[in-house]
């Protein structure tokens, strides 16, 4: 890997922890979804996926070692991973990736709530029943936010890039 390589996921994983934390304060705001998408629709599927990964861990030493930043650490590097091998479809049809930035954010809500099986199934089930809600204004939220913002971030990015 090269230094510009590593530099470039360094910046990465600045912007998602930067995102992260500015937009974790406002309940259903999450933005860290759509940041993960333009970036990997910008840049190449390795270096979003390190980013992400560098971000998460980052983001577990600040907040500490617990379920929830471990579970940051799978969630997002996938999301990752999956922005990045439907890239060539999601350039070409921009409302797939306003869907999927608003299917993988309400999804993320839900997911976190699984580490909770490992107290009681039962409890689990309450939680995801109950964060539903959130779970689908969140996503639907950041479906809206990638419908006006996804188009002048990737422009931005692109431009950039050159």
């Amino acid at each position: 890997m090269s230094v510009k390589q590593i530099a470039r996921i360094a910046i990465m994983a600045a912007m998602m922890a930067v995102v992260f934390t500015m937009f974790s304060q406002v309940l259903y705001l999450e933005a860290i979804t759509l940041t993960i998408a333009v970036l990997a629709l910008t840049f190449e599927r390795r270096e979003v996926f390190y980013g992400a990964l560098v971000f998460t861990l980052v983001n577990m030493l600040l907040q500490g070692v617990s379920i929830w930043t471990f579970a940051y650490c799978l969630i997002y590097p996938v999301y990752a991973l999956l922005f990045g091998s439907l890239k060539p479809l999601l350039r070409r049809h921009r409302w797939a990736a306003v869907a999927l930035v608003g299917l993988c954010s309400f999804a993320t809500g839900q997911l976190l709530d699984l580490p909770f099986i490992l107290f009681s199934p039962k409890v689990t089930l309450i939680y995801i029943v109950l964060g539903l809600k959130t779970s689908v204004i969140q996503g639907l939220v950041s479906a809206l936010e990638a419908l006006f913002l996804l188009d002048p971030l990737l422009d931005r990015l692109e431009k950039m890039e050159r």
